[in-house]
């Protein structure tokens, strides 16, 4: 027992070393490409625009599950229905 948790100690320690710390994780992200905006000036349509784009995509995925799960539902209350009750060996 005490080699497993030598071998977890060990573990935790070089995990620890290898992590690095919030601030230079935050200096690593402002200082790309992609985390400086490149238009500054965004107008508020194009905003409602990508909004309401998005809400109509999120509620096209929703239906699609719902639909998806309906049928397979169906499909396993039919198959289960036969099998307890039409189909007697």
């Amino acid at each position: 027992m005490s080699g497993f948790s030598f071998f977890a100690i060990s573990t935790l320690r070089n995990n620890k070393r290898k992590r690095i710390n919030k601030f230079d994780r935050i200096r690593a992200y402002i200082g790309t490409k992609i985390s400086r905006p490149s238009d500054k000036k965004v107008s508020q349509r194009l905003l409602n625009t990508i909004k309401t784009r998005m809400q109509q995509q999120n509620r096209q995925s929703r239906r699609k599950t719902i639909i998806i799960f309906s049928i397979v539902g169906c499909i396993l209350a039919v198959s289960m229905y036969y099998f307890l009750f039409v189909y007697q060996v």
